[in-house]
């Protein structure tokens, strides 16, 4: 179970130099995850497994092997290196046993090709915040910051934490990109250090949202509403995803309840993209099927019926 996830966070300096989380990615000069300049810290593990998820990558907390075989050019150098004999290479072929795979990570080091990665690293409080310091005049300049997002980075809730108290200490905005589905005392005790939090509201309707992203949706509802009430600045996102929530009544029930958010900066539709098949594969997980992205005049139609309940709309 994901409540199993959270622990308190740690109470001395000493507990902190300890903590190490599982970093997916660190991307620089962002401009799509909050205002200015930023950098984003994407953590590993989440709550929710949406069919369509363009990261797949960062649903498990523990780091992963991916596997690109139209990248391999047949050196055998992962042969030669594993020993539990996940690689083989047969009559040129390459084949991978994932069952075998022990995440050593000694195939993917001697991999120069692209055709092997591992997918998230462990780091600690003081390497990632080295990441996130190297740009600190731009964030300054810019009105920009730090933005932690997944996955779902509040499941990583010690690490988080301590991240974001550091990056306030140093005067560091802080954002954070959550689906809200946890218990909600694990995203309170982030808040204080928070200036932004970026949410993600996919489905409103319970049967939908079971069969599209695993849990009803209930809970997540419910922290969004208690987020709306904290007075934290909010920014709430819908992926509009061909064949699952578009259709203008999801919409527009999703628009009646984010518009009663107090702090509510602004609501966005974004167009689904179909970036995570190719990432599907590589992890060994069943393909996507039958989601598209809406056409232009499609998410027009949906901009306009969100507006009805809130004035500012983005697509």
């Amino acid at each position: 179970m994901m409540e199993d996830v959270g622990r308190e966070a740690p109470a001395s300096k000493s507990a902190e130099e300890a903590l190490r989380g599982t970093v997916l990615n660190i991307q620089r000069f962002s401009t799509q995850d909050g205002p200015g300049v930023r950098t984003t810290v994407f953590l590993k593990g989440c709550t929710n497994h949406c069919a369509w998820c363009h990261n797949p990558e960062s649903m498990r907390l523990k780091p992963e092997l991916q596997v690109y075989p139209d990248r391999c050019i047949g050196c055998g150098r992962c042969v030669e290196v594993c020993s539990e004999g996940a690689h083989l290479l047969i009559d040129g072929e390459k084949q991978f046993d994932r069952e075998l795979c022990q995440m050593c990570g000694r195939c993917a080091e001697d991999c120069f090709a692209g055709g092997l990665v591992i997918a998230g690293k462990e780091m600690s409080v003081d390497e990632v915040m080295c990441e996130i310091l190297q740009d600190e005049t731009y964030y300054r300049h810019s009105e920009g910051g730090v933005t932690f997002s997944g996955g779902e980075p509040v499941i990583q809730r010690e690490f988080l934490l301590a991240l974001l108290r550091r990056c306030k200490k140093k005067g560091i905005h802080t954002a954070i990109e959550t689906a809200a589905n946890y218990n909600w005392r694990w995203v309170e005790e982030m808040l204080p250090y928070v200036d932004l939090v970026m949410c993600d509201l996919k489905i409103m309707t319970s049967k939908l949202h079971k069969k599209f992203v695993g849990n009803d949706g209930e809970r997540i509802q419910e922290n969004l509403r208690k987020l709306g009430d904290s007075g934290v600045p909010m920014i709430v996102r819908t992926p509009v995803v061909g064949g699952v929530n578009d259709a203008k009544e999801e919409i527009a029930s999703i628009a009646h309840f984010v518009g009663s958010f107090e702090h509510l900066l602004y609501y966005e539709l974004l167009t689904y993209h179909p970036l995570g098949a190719s990432k599907r594969e590589s992890l060994g997980l069943p393909k996507e099927g039958g989601f598209y992205a809406p056409d232009k005049a499609r998410m027009d139609e949906l901009v306009d019926v969100a507006r009805t309940f809130i004035h500012d709309v983005r697509s």
